[in-house]
């Protein structure tokens, strides 16, 4: 058994969470905000930086990402986990990128933790039922001219047809996520 799956089962940070699960995370203006898997067909989790150079080579991908999925049942959460980025930092990041949909703040790492993201960029896909579907990079190549899997759109696609998931994990590649520093 790996550590992963060991830890899991006393932890309750499986890649299957409860049906109808939530995560929380928090607006740039401090508002909460839960996320319930069951809400969407696919709930999409991408851990960003504002200063990492990889992750933010992906912003035009991202942009694509949120343009395919708008109407569909499937939310896209942009996440900053990293504890050495301000929330005025994220805000100015948000503004100059122009996303369509909100960055949230991972404070202490809470959701990085939870799925063991440990890279920015990173996706994370959940199905309606909690499961995770994909985890890895968003897809295969830091250069988009030489993309040959789109490891996130693939299996988003997917779900929306209620076929099986079958991408292996691409890792991910990218800046480290900065976590807080937990005591002992």
């Amino acid at each position: 058994m790996n550590r992963r799956a060991f830890l899991s089962a006393f932890a309750g940070t499986s890649t299957l969470c409860a049906a109808g699960s939530t995560i929380r995370l928090s607006r740039l203006d401090g508002r909460p905000e839960a996320v319930d898997f069951a809400a969407s067909q696919a709930t999409v989790l991408l851990f960003l930086s504002t200063v990492c150079p990889i992750s933010n080579a992906y912003s035009d991908r991202i942009k694509g990402l949120v343009a395919r999925y708008a109407g569909q049942p499937v939310r896209i959460l942009l996440v900053n986990s990293n504890d050495n980025e301000t929330v005025d930092e994220v805000r100015s990041y948000a503004k100059d990128v122009e996303f369509a949909v909100p960055i949230f703040k991972d404070w202490s790492n809470v959701v990085a933790d939870r799925f063991d993201a440990r890279m920015t960029p990173e996706a994370v896909v959940v199905d309606k039922a909690g499961e995770v579907r994909y985890q890895g990079a968003i897809d295969d190549a830091k250069n988009p001219a030489r993309v040959k899997v789109e490891a996130v759109r693939l299996t988003v696609d997917a779900l929306l047809a209620k076929q099986p998931t079958e991408i292996g994990r691409i890792r991910s590649f990218g800046c480290t996520i900065k976590r807080v520093r937990k005591e002992p």
